[in-house]
């Protein structure tokens, strides 16, 4: 049984945990929410970037120390370089959005402890 069918079988409505995300009223949550999954996103090209990048370092390798020819070693280096600006990128990306998100966390953990007050 995938999770397909559970969703399914629960009238195609999300799950509790994704429920509280969708059921909150406050903008900065829903935002903070859209921005994580932004992150998760970001980090999944950042790991096909990574592989890019091997795969231009074997290129590379093959093309110029084992005979392969200079085309594919230019290649390699080429990839490799491009890859490398992806991966800077895509990392300072990362950081920046999870610096605003845990900056937004901490506004809605001091409106709660406000509240609660």
């Amino acid at each position: 049984m995938g999770i397909l069918d559970k969703i399914r079988k629960q009238g195609e409505k999300p799950s509790l945990y994704r429920r509280a995300w969708v059921e909150s009223d406050d903008p900065l949550l829903a935002e903070a929410r859209a921005q994580t999954l932004a992150i998760q996103r970001l980090e999944t090209w950042l790991r096909l970037v990574y592989s890019a990048l091997a795969l231009a370092a074997l290129l590379g390798y093959w093309g110029f120390a084992e005979g392969g020819g200079t085309v594919p070693g230019v290649a390699g280096v080429i990839l490799g370089i491009i890859a490398f600006i992806c991966v800077i990128v895509l990392r300072t990306g990362i950081a920046h959005g999870r610096a605003n998100v845990e900056a937004m966390l901490r506004e809605l953990e001091g409106r709660r402890d406000t509240v609660s007050s």
